[in-house]
């Protein structure tokens, strides 16, 4: 009689042991889809960091040809001014020295 109570004994605490084991086993596997959904959110989070870098670099870049340009035109409007103060100073002598020489 004893044999047999410590038989069932025996028997269940091996079954409270396996399912023990098969509520591990649970955790353990919805942990692993948590952590698929953590990789695909992370590699999302690449793709789309890799992305924004990109156009980032794109933007620098158009914005380095829209200063050069600025700075060309900048040039290219002073050297307009020089070019109609040369003009107006050429012009203003020019009117000076008929209205001088139309007076004598």
């Amino acid at each position: 009689m004893d044999e047999i109570k410590d038989l069932q004994k025996g028997i269940t605490e091996i079954l409270v042991a396996i399912g023990k084991i098969e509520t591990e086993i649970k955790q353990l596997s919805s942990m692993s889809g948590k952590w698929e959904q953590t990789e695909k959110l992370a590699i999302e989070a690449l793709q789309s960091t890799k992305a924004a870098h990109k156009r980032l670099d794109e933007l620098s870049k158009q914005l380095g040809e829209l200063e050069k340009k600025i700075d060309e035109d900048k040039r290219q409007t002073k050297d307009d001014k020089k070019w109609i103060v040369g003009t107006l100073l050429g012009a203003a002598a020019l009117i000076w020295n008929l209205i001088k020489g139309g007076a004598k």
